[in-house]
C-alpha cells in the first residue's frame, strides 16, 4: 500500500512540475517596453520614479519625471505618448496607466513655441519703445504750443 501511494505521490508531483512549466511558459509573464525617444539627450532626461523600471507587467503603470540641464527651461519641453501630448499631475510626474503593449515616450523642446514667444517679447518691446517715444514728443509738441 505505501508502494502504491509513493507511486501516486511521485506522478502527481511530475505532473505538478509539467503543468508549473506549461503556466510558466504561457503569456502570462509576458512583460512589456517604455521606448525612449529623446531629441536632446545631453540636455533631456528622462527619470522613472522609484520603483518604477522600463519593463512593465501588463497591466502596470509607468511613471516618470522629465529633468532638463541647468540654463534651459522645462516650459518649453513637450513629452509625447505614442505621438499624442501628455501632461504631467501637478508634481510633475507623468504617468503611463493600465500598459498591455510596448510604448514611445518622445521628449523634445518645442522650439518653435519658445521662438514664437520671443518673437512676441521683442514686438512688446518695440511697442513699448515706440509708445515711450511718442509720448515724448507729444508732450514735448504740447509743451512748445
Amino acid at each position: 500500500m505505501k508502494k502504491i501511494i509513493s507511486v501516486i505521490l511521485a506522478m502527481i508531483l511530475t505532473f505538478s512540475a509539467f503543468a508549473v512549466c506549461a503556466y510558466a511558459a504561457d503569456s502570462e509573464y509576458q512583460t512589456y517596453y517604455i521606448n525612449y525617444d529623446i531629441s536632446d539627450e545631453k540636455n533631456i532626461k528622462i527619470v522613472p520614479l522609484a520603483g518604477y523600471e522600463r519593463y512593465v507587467l501588463p497591466g502596470d503603470d509607468f511613471k516618470f519625471t522629465v529633468e532638463v540641464a541647468d540654463g534651459y527651461s522645462d516650459t518649453f519641453v513637450i513629452v509625447q505618448l505614442d505621438m499624442a501630448n501628455i501632461e504631467p499631475d501637478i508634481h510633475g510626474v507623468y504617468t503611463i496607466s493600465d500598459i498591455n503593449s510596448d510604448h514611445m515616450v518622445k521628449v523634445f523642446f518645442n522650439l518653435e513655441e519658445e521662438q514664437s514667444n520671443m518673437f512676441a517679447s521683442i514686438i512688446v518691446l518695440v511697442r513699448s519703445l515706440f509708445q515711450m517715444f511718442i509720448d515724448m514728443f507729444t508732450s514735448l509738441f504740447s509743451f512748445a504750443a
